[in-house]
């Protein structure tokens, strides 16, 4: 039985290995990647103060966002890590905020090593923003700063393990502290898991380079350098000319007229009609007239 077992351990251990070398073949890298970045939503007990007063502790359900710039660190050269915060259950603001006050957030990053440097280091960069518009006592606080860290592995590192710590809120007005919201882990049970970041760390490269780009010969052209050119564009509007415009008088339709005839032209017409019936009519009396009486 204890063959059987240490067998199928083996076994499991193999697979495993194979897992994650066909991933690398493959080029599967950035899945194996994620632990370089952490989300995760901890309980954080935050103690206010107000002018310097302490007040009652409050718990804070506060999502925690770490993220590191590279998926693997250098021996010697510097990378950044941030920490977002950002919530339903953040803290109110316990002070009236105009838009000349301001918001700063500074957050404790751990950081492990290991190695012949192990130790462990704590940073605690900052950062602040001003209020897009004034906010009341009890309001919500607007979006908080990022603060980020840069962090540089020390010789004989192989890993690091980066971890979210405490954080603490300062309302200031100018360079007064108006009030604050000190938030720390729990100490007690049931102990949080904070956000965390995994990177593994290599040495950096000691081969000198021995490309040398040789620096470019000063150009002897005599081509005159161009002058900047400046483009008007005018619009023009063109003329209908006389001739192909059509004038039709009011009442040329409807008259019959058409044209340039128009009402004046219909008396014209009519009149001149009027005249030839009547000379019709008058020479057919004429020549009845003259007709000799038979008898």
């Amino acid at each position: 039985m204890l063959k059987c077992k240490a067998r199928r351990r083996i076994a499991t251990k193999a697979a495993a290995a194979g897992v994650v070398s066909a991933g690398l073949l493959l080029g599967l890298g950035p899945l194996l990647s994620s632990a370089t970045a952490d989300t995760k939503t901890v309980n954080y007990i935050c103690k206010p103060w107000l002018a310097g007063v302490e007040g009652t502790d409050i718990d804070y359900d506060v999502t925690v966002a770490l993220n590191s710039s590279v998926t693997a660190a250098t021996i010697a050269t510097g990378f950044n890590a941030t920490v977002a915060l950002s919530g339903t259950a953040l803290p109110p603001a316990p002070v009236a905020l105009e838009t000349t006050n301001s918001i700063q957030i500074a957050a404790e990053i751990e950081i492990k090593g290991n190695g012949s440097a192990a130790a462990i280091a704590t940073v605690t960069p900052s950062a602040s923003v001003a209020p897009a518009a004034p906010i009341s006592v009890g309001g919500a606080l607007p979006a908080l700063p990022t603060p980020t860290a840069t962090i540089t592995p020390s010789t004989g590192t192989t890993q690091l393990i980066l971890t979210a710590k405490n954080f603490t809120i300062r309302l200031m007005s100018g360079t007064t502290e108006a009030a604050k919201f000190v938030c720390s882990l729990p100490t007690t049970a049931p102990l949080p898991t904070p956000a965390s970041a995994t990177l593994s760390v290599t040495g950096a490269s000691t081969t000198p380079s021995t490309s040398q780009t040789p620096s470019p010969s000063p150009s002897t052209s005599n081509t005159p350098t161009p002058r900047t050119t400046k483009t008007v564009t005018e619009t023009a509007t063109a003329e209908v000319p006389v001739d192909d415009q059509v004038e039709t008088p009011d009442g040329g339709v409807a008259t019959g007229g058409g044209g340039m005839l128009g009402p004046d032209g219909r008396v014209f017409v009519l009149t001149g009609t009027a005249i030839v019936l009547a000379a019709g009519i008058g020479g057919l009396m004429l020549r009845s007239r003259r007709r000799p009486q038979q008898g």
